[in-house]
C-alpha cells in the first residue's frame, strides 16, 4: 500500500511539472499525427510543430523501426505551408516533404503532382492568454492525403486518411 501511495504522488508530481511554464513544453506533448501509409497504420515516434509570425505552420513527423534492438529504418514526412484557419489547402512541392533513412543511406522523394495532395484545416482555435509568462497559443487539428512517387514501386507512396492535431505558440 504503501508503494501505491509513493507511486500515485510520484506521477501527480510529474503531471503538475508540465503544466507549468518552466516545466515541459505542452505544445509538443499535444502534436499527434497519423496516416494509413500503403494501407498500414503510420505512427510516427516523434512529431514537432511550430507557427511563424507569418502564419507559416510547419508540422513534421518521423517514424522508425527497430529489429532485434538495432534502429534500421526511419522515414520523415514534413508539411510547410501558409496556414490562416479552417480550409483546405492543395500542396505543393515545395509544401510537403518526404525521406526514408535505411543503412543504405538517404533517399528523398518527390510529391506525385497526378495526385489531389491535401491538407484540410478542419479546427483552428486561437486561444488568448493574458498571462505575460506565456504566448498565446492556437489549437489546429486537420487531415491530409498525399501520394510521392517511388521509382521502385508504380503504386508510390501514399500517406491517406491522415490526421494530425496540434497546439503552437503564437
Amino acid at each position: 500500500m504503501k508503494n501505491l501511495i509513493l507511486f500515485i504522488m510520484a506521477a501527480g508530481l510529474l503531471l503538475a511539472s508540465c503544466t507549468k511554464p518552466e516545466g515541459c513544453d505542452p505544445a509538443q506533448m499535444a502534436t499527434e499525427m497519423t496516416a494509413q501509409k500503403n494501407g498500414v497504420l503510420w505512427r510516427p515516434l516523434f512529431v514537432k510543430s511550430s507557427f511563424s509570425a507569418a502564419d507559416s505552420l510547419s508540422l513534421s513527423a518521423t517514424g522508425g523501426s527497430a529489429n532485434q534492438g538495432n534502429y534500421n529504418k526511419g522515414d520523415s514526412l514534413t508539411f510547410r505551408l501558409l496556414c490562416t484557419g479552417i480550409g483546405s489547402y492543395k500542396l505543393y512541392s515545395n509544401q510537403v516533404f518526404y525521406a526514408s533513412f535505411t543503412d543504405s543511406g538517404l533517399k528523398n522523394y518527390q510529391i506525385d503532382t497526378t495526385y489531389n495532395n491535401v491538407l484540410n484545416i478542419t479546427a483552428y482555435q486561437a486561444g488568448d492568454n493574458s498571462s505575460m509568462m506565456s504566448p498565446n497559443q492556437i489549437k489546429i487539428t486537420g487531415t491530409f492525403n498525399v501520394k510521392f512517387i517511388d521509382p521502385n514501386n508504380p503504386a508510390g507512396i501514399s500517406f491517406l486518411d491522415g490526421s494530425f492535431n496540434t497546439i503552437v505558440d503564437r
